[in-house]
């Protein structure tokens, strides 16, 4: 499984393939037994990357511990070959809520679509239980040396739409050419040229994990990746390095509004600089480390704009256990000093760019500058996998798989509001803390019953702002090893008296709206 993990962690030819990853895997590590490989080649093949490959969905993980399984690219150099690889997952997510005074010719409960719950992308209240719309189709051209991709995304149907909304149809995301030459001895090499996302602190094994979120940051331009691996006996070391900028700027004309994502004039042009080594033992995982720096230094930000920067230190270790499952832990240091003008082109904890990690996180007052101290890790575990072993267990059976999640938070900001101490502070000297578990019982080959329970708490100080959901779904499928999920879940929140969701254009906190309390979904999902 890694042997091709290892080719396809960076090129972009690799992307949904027919079966699961924990399919795949036990398939793999059979052949890998029959064969009698030599524990050092094995060890240069079973390291994972530093980070999650820029074809993979940027969603979080299915429920079940299911997982698409990365696509093979050409193992010839003269076979170039044409890939088609995609993903989507199509929901209709109902929340019900009741009016206080109905007047007369209105119900008591209303319901909402898209549901009014505090479960938003970009805030530390997400979580991941309510699906969004999302499509991605991955198109590849080239062997094994060399290969051009594309990936197009859309986060909205138009069919289900009442109006249009263009900066929800991405178009072409992804646009890079990938060279992997032949390995020299027990060294290999990878270089990403174009336009790409590198996403560090994915907490799943293939996936963003449970919450959906890089939790060192992800990087979004123009530029050039480089990774390099190379086996000593059972270790394996792991580098990679890259430089990024954006393909674009708002003007200073530019009115930011719904069509364009609220395009940030405020923001000037910025570069991100990386560099990441990680050192392997065998199958037992890597232990890494990790260095971001994002700046602008743009005089078209604005005359009296200062110059901005974050820089991002962090330390992660990801364990591939075999039969005793999956566990991630990191640690992320982010500072932010005067980051107003740092663009997009950085995205910590799912925010965007400067302007993003001050309506988050920050404050608007300090002009972008604080600390972000993040810890957090996942724990995933087949039953199945644990007991049959040492049968290989592809997932074409029953089976319990668990995930444990959590992380936190804590924020020390420039902007301490209120300052004189007349109530809990909104920015500096917030700690913000959410876990959670699930559970997945696989009965049949076409069903599975699953449940998820999460506690969120946006201040850990001021309990009135913390919530918890409760998730029990049924999923259907063809077959134990489908490519193909139908979810039908029922969520319900226990909300804080002041739990607080974001609504308006652009969306902010609105501590006026009364949040839904439960929300049934129905949700189609499927890759290949």
């Amino acid at each position: 499984m890694m042997n091709r993990l290892l080719v396809v962690s960076v090129v972009c030819c690799a992307a949904v393939a027919p079966l699961s990853a924990r399919a795949e895997e036990a398939k793999e590590e059979a052949k890998e037994e029959a064969n009698g490989d030599s524990d050092e080649m094995t060890s240069m093949g079973l390291e994972p990357s530093m980070s999650l490959d820029p074809a993979a969905p940027q969603v979080g993980a299915l429920p079940g511990g299911v997982t698409p399984a990365f696509g093979k690219k050409s193992t010839k150099e003269s076979d170039w070959r044409f890939d088609f690889h995609g993903y989507l997952t199509a929901p209709l997510n109902m929340g019900f809520n009741t009016r206080p005074m109905p007047l007369p010719g209105q119900e008591k409960t209303v319901l909402h679509t898209p549901p009014v719950v505090p479960d938003d992308l970009e805030t530390f209240s997400h979580t991941g239980v309510v699906p969004t719309t999302y499509a991605r189709l991955n198109f590849s051209q080239g062997n094994s040396i060399i290969s051009a991709n594309v990936s197009i995304v859309a986060r909205q149907a138009n069919a289900a739409t009442t109006f249009l909304e263009p900066s929800a149809q991405q178009g072409i995301t992804d646009l890079f050419v990938a060279i992997t030459p032949e390995p020299y001895k027990k060294v290999r090499v990878q270089f990403l040229l174009g336009a790409f996302s590198s996403r560090y602190g994915t907490a799943g094994e293939y996936d963003e994990g449970r919450y959906g979120t890089p939790m060192i940051a992800r990087i979004n331009g123009m530029g050039e990746q480089v990774s390099a691996k190379a086996a000593f006996g059972n270790f394996t070391l792991i580098v990679e390095q890259g430089l990024q900028g954006q393909g674009n700027k708002a003007a200073a004309s530019t009115i930011p509004d719904a069509s364009n994502d609220f395009a940030d004039p405020g923001a000037g042009s910025t570069f991100a600089s990386h560099a990441h080594v990680g050192l392997g033992y065998r199958k037992l995982g890597v232990l890494g480390a990790h260095y971001i720096r994002a700046w602008s230094q743009d005089d078209r930000a604005g005359g009296l704009a200062l110059d901005g920067g974050m820089d991002i230190a962090a330390t992660d270790l990801r364990m591939t256990l075999g039969r005793f499952g999956h566990l991630y832990l990191a640690f992320a240091y982010t500072k932010a000093e005067n980051a107003r003008t740092v663009s997009r082109i950085v995205s910590v904890l799912n925010t965007k760019g400067g302007k993003g990690l001050m309506d988050n996180y920050l404050g608007l007052l300090g002009n972008g500058t604080g600390t972000l101290t993040t810890i957090g890790g996942q724990y995933d575990l087949s039953i199945g996998k644990l007991v049959s072993y040492p049968t290989p267990f592809s997932g074409d059976g029953p089976d319990l798989f668990v995930s444990l999640f959590g992380m936190q938070t804590h924020v020390s900001s420039a902007d301490c509001t209120p300052c004189d101490g007349s109530g809990p502070r909104r920015f500096d000297d917030i700690t913000m803390r959410k876990f959670g578990i699930e559970g997945t019982y696989s009965l049949l080959s076409w069903l599975a019953f699953s449940t998820r329970y999460d506690q969120v708490a946006p201040n850990v100080d001021a309990s009135d702002y913390s919530f918890a959901v409760l998730a029990p779904r049924l999923i259907f499928r063809s077959d134990w090893v489908a490519t193909d999920q139908i979810m039908l879940q029922y969520a319900h929140w226990f909300n804080g008296s002041l739990t607080t969701v974001r609504a308006g254009d652009p969306p902010r906190p609105d501590v006026t709206v009364i949040p839904d309390t439960d929300v049934l979904t129905l949700s189609a999902t499927m890759w290949w």
